[in-house]
Order: structure tokens, then C-alpha cells, then sequence
């Protein structure tokens, strides 16, 4: 009964560490989702909505209160005397203040306005004489305009709008290469598990033949030396799959760190791709990329369309005007500076006109103005050949699909062609160097069957990271 109890337990375990799974192309594609390349992606994301947070957030009023805690100060100083001899006096004072204000940037002018609000105490100290004195600024209210009609604001607002719209298709951009990334290690194992079926089948094959070599030898009909080609065919195909499982073991192991699980063995069976998806037609991407090339072009040009304007607002002046208007009072009572507050006033117009630059302003709006004429031009040319491109991987697309139905057909037949080869082979009709030449077309079939399709893929992953749209 523990023997049986013993078997069973050892059939169990053999069947749970060597079960198999399947997965196709579309696994890997959803798996590189919890890649580590993935998640920090997210976390860019994150980060850039933070950001644009933080950019909103600037134009909310700010409002502070600033205390600065008595601060000691003791200096002794010399003072002439009438008489021409010299005193020195002790100044021995501490100072307290206690500071609220309130700014507002004024998005439709590019100015800021402020209210204020403060409060001090003097103390004087020292052996001759003590005294408490308080001053105070009730409120005050304090604009500062640029006079010169450029508003930096209302550009900053256009620039993040531009980055916003330019970050919502770089970051289909970048799910796309990673994609590419997850695509490209299912491509990478199924090849090395193609060849390492392929060799396998080859050996059991060579096996069967050297066996039945082996049987003739026995019977007489041929001789010894007949058996040396499928035992050497045998040692070199032996040799080849060691490398392969290394190979297969390895690659596993840096799909399962990539993925960030160890969800893929080396025992689990990849299906063969498919071509699972069909194209649109090529006006449609291309209206897709100069949906997205607008965005790029803007995102481009906005900035050197701020620096030329800034140039042309100041080319000839610069003003700011600055005015305000409060109530402050001092007292050495602290009741007493609630009292007939007095009423103050400030108002500035700061102008600066260059008399004489030597044509320097002119020449930086000309540099501007051709920096900005060749980014135009350059995005021009690369709209041009972006089109073109997408014209060239739309067709070649479409002919690797035709070549792929092609080299299915070419690959039936070779089978067939094979699998009578093979009974000829066993039977000594033919020679075993006649087999391998076409086991060997066969086999190769096989894998211009693979490289085909993953020359598909990546042209259709190319086609998305230009056009940024997603087609798989």
C-alpha cells in the first residue's frame, strides 16, 4: 500500500513540475504590461500629471505669513561732539515682524497684483534707556504691469498646452517600444524552440535510419561502413541541441526578469504567430500621422514663436509700472497704531529705451526669424518623407503577407516531398545525402516561414510608432 501511495506521489509531482502551458504572441504582448520597463513608465506618467498640477496651481493666489522672531542686535559706535572730541554710544535693540500678504499673477495681462499686511516691534535696550516702539502696515495693495503688450503668461499657457497634447502621443510612442520589446523576446524564444524541435526531429530520424542500417548489417544486405554517415549525422545533431537547450534555458530565464515574474519555463509550448490583423487603407494612417504631426510641429515652433514676439515687443522699449496704495501708522503704544492710520501711495514707471544698440535687437529678431524659417522647413522635409515611409511599409507589409501565404504553400509541399522521401530513404532507394539535402529545404521553409512573420511584425510596429496609432 506505501509503495502504491509512493508511485502515485512521485507520478504527481513529475506531472506538476513538468506540466506545459501555452502561449501565444498576444501573451507576451499583455505580459510586457508588468514589465519593470512598463511600471516606470507609469510612473512618468504620474509624474508628468503632478507636474501639470503643479503648473495650474501656480496661477492660484499664494498666501503667506512670514514671522522673523526677535532679532538681537548690539554695535558700539564712535560720534563726534561739538567740541570736537569723540563719544561712543551703545546701540542695544531688538526687532520682531510679523508679515501677511496675498499675490495673484493676472493671467489676461501678464501682471501680478498683491495685498500686504505687516507688523513690527522695535526694543530698545541698554543701562541709560528702554523703550518699546510698534509699526504697522494695515494693507496694502500693490500692482506691477509690463507696458510693452507682451504677455508671458498667456504664452506659458500655450507652450504647456502644446507639451500636454505632444506628451499624450509621446506616451503611445512609448507603450508601443515596449511592446515591440515584449514581441521581439517571443519571436527570439520560439526560434531557438523551432531549431531545437527541428533538431530534435532531425535525431530521432537519423536514429530510425542508423537503426534500420543496423538491421540490414545484421541481415547482410549491406555493409558496415554504410552506418558511418547517420552515426556522424547523429554526433553533430547531438552536439547542436545541447547548445540549443542552453540557449532555450537562458533566453527563458532573461524573458521571465524583463516580464518581472517568473511566469514562462522552459518547458512551455509557444503557437505559432499568425497574422491577426488586418490593414486599414494607407490614407487612413497617413491622415493618422499628420493628425500627430500637427501636435509635434507645435509642440516644435510654439517656443521660438514666444522668443521672436518677446523680441518684438521689446525692440524699441522696455516699461513696467508699479503702483500701490495703503495704510501704515507708528506708535510707542501698541493700542495707539489703530489710530488714525495714514494713507500712502507709491506709483513707478521704470522705461528703458536703447539709444544705441549697433542693430543688435534687429539682428537677434533676424536670427530668430531664420531659426525659426529652417525648423519649418525641416518638419516640412520630414513630413514629405514620413509620408513616403508610410507609403513604403504599407506595400511592404502587404507583400511580406503575400510572401508569407507563399512560403506556406512551398512549405506543404516540401513536406510531402519529404515524407515520401523518407520511406524511400528506410527502403534504400535513395541515399541518405539525397534525404538530408531536402529535409534540409524542408526545415529551412520553416524558419523563412518565422523570419517572415516577424519581419511583418516589425514593420507593423514601425508603421505605429510613426503613425502613432496601434494596429496589433
Amino acid at each position: 500500500m506505501i509503495k502504491k501511495l509512493f508511485i502515485i506521489y512521485i507520478l504527481l509531482v513529475s506531472l506538476f513540475s513538468y506540466s506545459q502551458e501555452y502561449f501565444n504572441i498576444n501573451d507576451f504582448i499583455r505580459k510586457s504590461k508588468k514589465s519593470t520597463e512598463y511600471v516606470n513608465f507609469e510612473k512618468e506618467k504620474l509624474i508628468d500629471e503632478k507636474e501639470n498640477l503643479l503648473f495650474n496651481k501656480k496661477y492660484l493666489p499664494n498666501v503667506s505669513l512670514n514671522f522673523t522672531l526677535p532679532s538681537y542686535n548690539r554695535s558700539i559706535s564712535n560720534i563726534i561732539q561739538p567740541d570736537g572730541a569723540i563719544a561712543f554710544r551703545e546701540s542695544n535693540n531688538a526687532n520682531s515682524r510679523a508679515n501677511l500678504s496675498v499675490s495673484q499673477k493676472i493671467p489676461f495681462t501678464g501682471g501680478d497684483f498683491s495685498i500686504t499686511n505687516s507688523f513690527n516691534r522695535i526694543d530698545l535696550l541698554g543701562d541709560s534707556q528702554r523703550s518699546t516702539s510698534y509699526s504697522a502696515s494695515w494693507i496694502g495693495f500693490n500692482l506691477s504691469q509690463p507696458l510693452n503688450f507682451f504677455n508671458s503668461t498667456k504664452w506659458d499657457k500655450k507652450i504647456h498646452k502644446a507639451k500636454l497634447e505632444f506628451n499624450d502621443i509621446n506616451y503611445i510612442r512609448k507603450n508601443i517600444e515596449i511592446k515591440k520589446k515584449g514581441i521581439d523576446t517571443y519571436f527570439e524564444l520560439i526560434s531557438i524552440k523551432n531549431q531545437k524541435q527541428i533538431v530534435e526531429k532531425r535525431i530521432n530520424i537519423a536514429i530510425k535510419y542508423n537503426n534500420v542500417i543496423k538491421n540490414l548489417i545484421k541481415a547482410g544486405k549491406v555493409m558496415a561502413f554504410d552506418s558511418i554517415d547517420s552515426k556522424l549525422k547523429i554526433l553533430s545533431l547531438q552536439k547542436s541541441i545541447n547548445f540549443i537547450k542552453k540557449s532555450e534555458s537562458i533566453k527563458t530565464e532573461n524573458i521571465n526578469i524583463f516580464f518581472n515574474s517568473k511566469f514562462l519555463n522552459k518547458k512551455d509550448v509557444l503557437e505559432s504567430p499568425k497574422v491577426g490583423f488586418e490593414l486599414d487603407e494607407l490614407n487612413f494612417y497617413i491622415q493618422r500621422y499628420l493628425e500627430a504631426h500637427t501636435i509635434i510641429e507645435e509642440n516644435t515652433l510654439i517656443s521660438l514663436r514666444k522668443g521672436i514676439k518677446q523680441i518684438e515687443k521689446n525692440r524699441f522699449y522696455e516699461a513696467t509700472l508699479s503702483m500701490g496704495v495703503g495704510f501704515n501708522n507708528s506708535a510707542e503704544s501698541y493700542n495707539d497704531i489703530l489710530q488714525n492710520p495714514n494713507q500712502s501711495q507709491n506709483f513707478s514707471l521704470a522705461l528703458d529705451i536703447p539709444l544705441l544698440d549697433f542693430g543688435k535687437k534687429r539682428l537677434q529678431l533676424e536670427v530668430s526669424k531664420s531659426e525659426y524659417e529652417i525648423k519649418i522647413s525641416d518638419l516640412d522635409l520630414e513630413r514629405k518623407l514620413t509620408i513616403q515611409r508610410i507609403t513604403y511599409l504599407y506595400e511592404e507589409i502587404n507583400d511580406l503577407i503575400i510572401a508569407l501565404k507563399l512560403e506556406k504553400e512551398r512549405t506543404n509541399l516540401l513536406k510531402i516531398k519529404l515524407d515520401r522521401l523518407e520511406h524511400l530513404l528506410f527502403a534504400k532507394k535513395i541515399l541518405l545525402k539525397d534525404f538530408s539535402e531536402s529535409e534540409s529545404d524542408y526545415y529551412n521553409s520553416i524558419n523563412d516561414r518565422l523570419n517572415i512573420l516577424r519581419n511583418i511584425y516589425n514593420k507593423v510596429i514601425e508603421l505605429e510608432q510613426i503613425v502613432f496609432f496601434e494596429i496589433i
